[in-house]
């Protein structure tokens, strides 16, 4: 049964629901969740902190690996024109008789030869 006297105070409960009052910031949440930032941002640091002098080296060496490569590849196709050259000197009289007077400046008579320097090559 309902008391005769009590009254409903309809004003009070509609600004306890948030009628026209701000809500208190939950300190506690804030502090938490900025915090729960902060380690996320230490973390990433102390991997980066960790792994990132050795993604250098790996860096360099990929890089060295390349200069190596391109060496080698040089080296490689000095040895097939040489390999060729030999080959050649061992066979063909006629290119042995050209490089021998090129080399010694040997000419035939009735020859003039033109000497062109292109550098190093």
């Amino acid at each position: 049964m309902r008391d005769p006297e009590f009254k409903d105070n309809v004003e009070l409960s509609l600004r306890l629901d948030g009628g026209g009052a701000k809500p208190q910031p939950n300190v506690w949440k804030r502090l938490s969740r900025v915090m729960e930032v902060v380690i996320y941002v230490l973390l990433i640091l102390t991997v980066v902190k960790l792994f990132g002098p050795e993604m250098e080296r790996q860096n360099e060496l990929v890089a060295e690996k390349e200069r190596t490569s391109h060496i080698r590849d040089e080296k490689e196709a000095r040895v097939l024109r040489l390999r060729q050259e030999h080959r050649l000197l061992k066979t063909d009289k006629g290119y042995l008789e050209t490089v021998a007077r090129d080399r010694l400046d040997l000419q035939r008579e009735g020859e003039h030869i033109i000497r062109i320097d292109r550098g190093e090559e």
